[in-house]
């Protein structure tokens, strides 16, 4: 066996648990990158900007090693000097220099309004297969609807994950979350692009410190990325979505006391309120957590301004209560605009405004939220050490 066909046959786990049970689920349901598989994450151009969003949640998150970074803008500088994450692998200027470092998959590290694949990438991504490397995929344009490049991936026997290709035969919701025993929590947003995976996960980390079981369900492409399984909401029919979700959240009850579902858009956002009404009545929380960026002042690709916090906290617990009550119990903010004084000054302020637990979880942890999280547990009666 060469070493490059030695490397391909590394990254396949088909023992991973699939995210729902289904009669038929395309092919990343059924298997994922293995978590020794190594990466090397495409950020080129991007990388620091408001659009590495899904690279930056990988190295934050993520399980599997990292080979390096592909941007050449900012090649040669630390992963740490760029977007202030602790991460060893170097940022290299392109896919050649990146083979160098033996990664066994690329993942595309950035992602916009739309999900169009860049013509731009085209050539670094067959670079990419010719060099042996499976790709991770998290745009709507779907590579292996791509004839060119599915027929290269098949040629050099690598493997194609689109992550955003929803499975097949996904239910209409019904509320068989209420079914459930597990306590179901829900982030939610003042706008997109504001925290909501960051803090669910964060609170996932201080939920187990405190020995409580917790599933987080992914509901975005980078959530995928991270988690190796789950549904992006944003590209199941619509009338698919609330199902979608509410059976992801019932198989995660099966194994976990506390549900942790990612959140996604903004119920005020014009363009991506749909997905997030979705997630409302698809996961039927018995609580909220609002996410706020305290800096912003209009929706993101919107001159809409964005609305008032405790306007917004009536809106959800209004919509939520019509399959059962839920209530926004704290607000995580995202901070990065802020120098420290500026994060600290904001916390106090929107605690303040809002009257409920108030922190920024990547800056101070997620602690105070699972505080506000665990009466709820503990009325619940579930297991907690």
């Amino acid at each position: 066996m060469t070493e490059q066909s030695a490397r391909r046959s590394l990254p396949y786990n088909s023992k991973a648990p699939a995210a729902i049970s289904l009669p038929k689920f395309s092919a990343l349901y059924l298997m994922y990158l293995s978590k020794s598989a190594r990466l090397a994450i495409y950020v080129q151009d991007e990388f620091g900007k408001g659009s590495s969003k899904s690279a930056e949640g990988v190295l934050r998150y993520g399980s599997n090693p990292i080979a390096c970074l592909i941007d050449s803008q900012t090649a040669g500088k630390s992963v740490k000097t760029v977007v202030g994450i602790d991460c060893a692998a170097p940022i290299v200027a392109s896919v050649e220099e990146a083979l160098v470092h033996k990664p066994d998959a690329l993942l595309l590290g950035t992602a916009w309004s739309g999900g169009k694949l860049p013509q731009a990438w085209r050539q670094d991504i067959i670079s990419s297969i010719k060099g042996g490397m499976h790709i991770v995929n998290g745009l709507h344009d779907f590579l292996n609807d791509d004839v060119e490049i599915a027929e290269l991936a098949k040629k050099h026997g690598v493997t194609l994950y689109d992550v955003r290709r929803p499975p097949e035969h996904l239910p209409v919701g019904n509320g068989r979350v209420l079914e459930q025993k597990s306590l179901v929590v829900l982030t939610v947003g003042s706008d997109c692009s504001v925290g909501k995976m960051t803090t669910t996960l964060e609170i996932q980390k201080s939920a187990s410190k405190k020995g409580v079981q917790s599933e987080f369900v992914a509901t975005g492409q980078t959530g995928i990325m991270i988690a190796g399984r789950g549904i992006a909401i944003d590209r199941v029919i619509g009338d698919f979505m609330a199902g979608a979700t509410e059976q992801m959240v019932v198989e995660a009850s099966k194994s976990a006391d506390l549900v942790l579902v990612e959140g996604q858009g903004s119920i005020s956002h014009p363009g991506f309120s749909g997905v997030t009404l979705a997630l409302l009545h698809g996961s039927a929380p018995q609580a909220l957590i609002i996410c706020h960026r305290p800096a912003r002042k209009k929706m993101k690709s919107t001159e809409f301004p964005v609305a008032d916090l405790n306007r917004l906290i009536q809106s959800y617990e209004s919509v939520s209560s019509y399959l059962r009550p839920a209530k926004v119990i704290a607000v995580a903010l995202n901070t990065q605009d802020l120098d420290e004084t500026g994060a600290l000054e904001a916390i106090d302020s929107i605690a303040r405004e809002t009257g409920l637990p108030t922190t920024d979880p990547v800056r101070f942890g997620a602690d105070a939220l699972f505080e506000a999280i665990q009466p709820l547990l503990n009325k619940a009666h579930l297991a907690i050490k």
